[in-house]
């Protein structure tokens, strides 16, 4: 490992080495680098996030560069995204294949949606809600990826714990209509490379048949959410609804990932960790999409289910008709705007069915993630180092106290709740 010219923080000597020579290129001779942490504990499972600062030789790099200041020189900000080295992490996480997929969607995919709806759409009404990719390798052991730092260009992370506003989600939902408006404009005028650029995105976490240690990894997920309920009369009926659904929990999840008709290239992890969101007259106005390791061609209706069941709370979701309602509308209309019939490529019919049908993906995303989307970063050990230390049993051990947590057990009981109040499951 090389360190940087300043900081503690270290990353591998290659990917420093190519992050000089990048900035070099960029006209900045004898570049001074910094390196900082990318996220909190908790908040990336799949690799390790840097972000670096690069000045000239003869300037001076800031003690705490993230923060608002004036800038009196010029300033490179990247963000660098690190494969695991360790088995188990690559194992679990399925190292290689995410990082060459969100290369792909960098390089290739987001590319040609660009390309497509620029022939219909001025230069400011064109999706372009994600980080540039500036650099990529995908030697084996060695994959790395290195962003332009949004951050640095105003946009902050919610926290974590904490569920979004109406306004937030209304943002969000009208962004990913945007995204997912491409597919079917794409698809409509341009249908062998659609099936090209598709063919690429082939489904990996829920496959058929289910494993049997993902089955017992799931099946633990099904008991985690009905201690979420108290035992009583009231509950009976929703303790039965969740141990239906966990009797087909894998298979339920492969019979929403594997939907191709009316399917479109959806980001896949819509998870709050990978929204951010930029303010304008102190109210958010704009927001971008992290992380394309997961996406994947199928129902649009994923996105969203993971989206509202993993961000939002019981109290928001009072109003999940009308918000669906909105993003449909929104959606048809973007989907006119890029030269196709919205209303002929995504049915109001189609969509309300796959709604009824596939909105239990959310549910069970989020008895996988919400005990972790609940947590405080202070409340669990260094995630990463138990992944490196390849200790299992110490990951049960941080799952089985995080479920006890009140903030998961309001959160979890409550979609739960709600997925059977509005006949998902």
């Amino acid at each position: 490992m090389a360190s940087s010219l300043s900081g503690k923080l270290k990353l591998p000597a290659r990917v420093l080495a190519e992050i000089r020579r990048f900035v070099e290129n960029q006209d900045m001779s004898k570049p001074q680098i910094k390196i900082s942490p990318g996220s909190s504990n908790g908040d990336n499972f799949s690799g390790d996030v840097f972000r670096v600062i690069a000045v000239p030789e003869n300037g001076v790099v800031p003690e705490d560069f993230l923060a608002d200041r004036s800038i009196s020189q010029r300033e490179m900000h990247l963000f660098v995204k690190l494969a695991p080295t360790s088995e188990l992490r690559r194992s679990l996480y399925k190292t290689a294949f995410y990082f060459e997929r969100e290369k792909y969607m960098y390089e290739v995919v987001l590319p040609r949606y660009d390309q497509f709806q620029r022939h219909y759409l001025p230069k400011d009404e064109v999706f372009n809600h994600y980080p540039q990719l500036l650099m990529a390798d995908l030697t084996t052991n060695q994959e790395f990826l290195v962003l332009n730092d949004l951050k640095r260009e105003g946009y902050f992370s919610p926290y974590r714990a904490h569920p979004l506003s109406m306004h937030q989600c209304r943002l969000v939902l009208a962004t990913l209509a945007k995204f997912h408006a491409i597919s079917y404009a794409f698809k409509d005028q341009q249908p062998k490379e659609f099936s090209q650029l598709t063919s690429k995105l082939v489904e990996t976490m829920f496959i058929e048949p289910i494993s049997e240690d993902m089955t017992h990894f799931l099946q633990k997920k099904i008991e985690y959410g009905l201690r979420t309920l108290p035992d009583d009369n009231e509950t009976i009926y929703l303790k039965a609804h969740l141990r239906r659904f966990g009797d087909s929990f894998g298979a339920n999840m492969a019979s929403c990932v594997g939907v191709k008709n009316y399917g479109v290239i959806c980001h896949g992890d819509t998870w709050i960790s990978n929204l951010v969101f930029r303010f304008k007259n102190n109210k958010e106005y704009e927001m971008k999409l992290l992380d394309w390791q997961m996406s994947r061609h199928t129902t649009p209706i994923l996105d969203l289910s993971y989206f509202i069941f993993c961000c939002t709370d019981e109290i928001l979701r009072i109003h999940l008709p009308q918000l669906l309602n909105e993003y449909y509308d929104n959606l048809i209309r973007r989907i006119d705007e890029l030269g196709s019939s919205g209303i002929e490529m995504y049915p109001k019919n189609i969509f309300e069915e796959h709604c009824q049908k596939y909105m239990k993906y959310g549910l069970g995303l989020a008895l996988m993630t919400l005990h972790a989307v609940t947590c405080k970063s202070t409340e669990i050990p260094n995630v990463t180092e138990v992944l490196e230390n390849q200790n299992l049993e110490k990951l049960d051990e941080i799952s089985d106290f995080l479920v006890t947590k009140p903030a998961y057990i309001k959160r979890m009981s409550g979609v739960i709740r709600d997925a059977v109040r509005f006949g998902y499951i």
